[in-house]
């Protein structure tokens, strides 16, 4: 007598049982014995079977709804499978009722509960713990410096943020499918690093340099934007210091006042770029480009972006400013994450690979024209 094919039904619970094993497996960080890493091979080898034994039932006898997707969130993808096909399994009676028949073949359940005390987290909920907590929450909490600084963040004359770091912000938080949450308590850059270090936030985007010092304490992304530092100089001053070299090399061995913002990674990078400068910092930009221009310091020392800025915003102070970009040096903007959100920072990385956002002074200044123009 002919054996009578199993139906769709059967395969998509059978199925949606291995995905969920392969779910709990393949997305743990915490597979570091060989008995975990052949559970895993062997998980890997019966969804490809049971992923071909799907393939051979019509179309519409799938449990699965068909629709666009993104194939570079994969893992987006794959979670929203594991859901549709366990959801429908759960939701027939005879399927359920076939679980007990089979329970023969299950592992026992004295094995099942060793495993959830061998990795209580993976039990924790469908995602890793620094993501699913988001989801939880609804919301992504970014930091941001509680000083506007255009084009990265701003105030609308509607009270609405904006800018570059806003809308990668929004962006993410689309993408893990959460409204967004701005927390801007922190007055310096280094207590916008604090805020996600303390787990006040869950990643900041707010302009943050990557320095040796701060990764000590963080995680950083790959970086987003990259900028050369500069210098804005008051023409006077730096002529009194020439004593007939040339401005390269009167550079090179810069002497006097120098101003910085005051919590800021340009603190660290005077000290070792120019050792013999003396550091004045001061709460705010603005400060110090009002500094400059009436000779209380001989120049200030930031990102190229921002020193190019004050002339483009007022182009009366190239007359006595002159503004200077250090080809050897760098300094690459990244987001900040707390050291123990590993898969927050993979789905980062993929999210500045996927999108190609590498920026450099020029593009943002180009893209965000408007915000310097009277």
């Amino acid at each position: 007598m002919k054996r009578k094919r199993p139906s769709a039904k059967t395969y998509a619970f059978t199925l949606g049982r291995v995905l969920k094993l392969a779910e709990r497996v393949v997305f743990s960080c915490a597979l570091r014995t060989k008995k975990q890493l052949l559970k895993q091979t062997l998980v890997i080898a019966v969804l490809l079977s049971m992923s071909t034994l799907l393939l051979s039932q019509p179309t519409h006898a799938l449990p699965l709804r068909v629709k666009t997707v993104d194939w570079a969130d994969s893992s987006r993808v794959h979670l929203g499978l594991f859901s549709q096909l366990s959801n429908f399994a759960m939701a027939q009676p005879s399927l359920m009722s076939m679980r007990s028949n089979s329970s023969s073949r299950e592992e026992p359940e004295e094995t099942a509960t060793n495993e959830r005390e061998e990795d209580p987290a993976l039990m924790a909920g469908t995602m890793p713990p620094d993501i699913q907590k988001i989801l939880d929450r609804g919301s992504l909490i970014v930091a941001l410096l509680d000083t506007d600084n255009p084009p990265f963040f701003m105030a609308e004359k509607n009270g609405q943020l904006d800018g570059l770091d806003v809308k990668l912000a929004k962006d993410l938080a689309h993408r893990l499918g959460v409204r967004v949450q701005f927390n801007r308590s922190a007055t310096t850059f280094n207590e916008v690093v604090e805020t996600v270090f303390n787990q006040e936030a869950d990643i900041a985007i707010s302009k943050i340099s990557r320095t040796m010092k701060r990764v000590q304490q963080v995680r950083f992304s790959e970086p987003y934007l990259r900028m050369r530092h500069g210098l804005l100089v008051n023409r006077l001053h730096l002529a009194q210091q020439t004593h007939g070299r040339s401005v390269p090399e009167t550079i090179r061995a810069l002497e006097g006042n120098v101003g910085v913002i005051e919590g800021s990674s340009y603190v660290g990078f005077l000290h070792q770029k120019f050792p013999n400068a003396t550091i004045v910092e001061y709460p705010h930009w603005d400060d110090i480009v009002r500094a400059v221009s009436e000779g209380e310091v001989l120049a200030a020392y930031r990102d190229e972006l921002e020193i190019k800025k004050v002339v483009r915003s007022s182009p009366n102070a190239a007359l006595h400013l002159e503004t200077i970009a250090l080809i050897d040096t760098e300094d690459p903007i990244a987001m900040v994450l707390p050291w123990t959100s590993t898969h927050l920072l993979a789905m980062v990385d993929q999210y500045l690979d996927t999108e190609k956002l590498n920026y450099s002074a020029d593009t943002v200044l180009h893209n965000y024209a408007d915000y310097f123009t009277h």
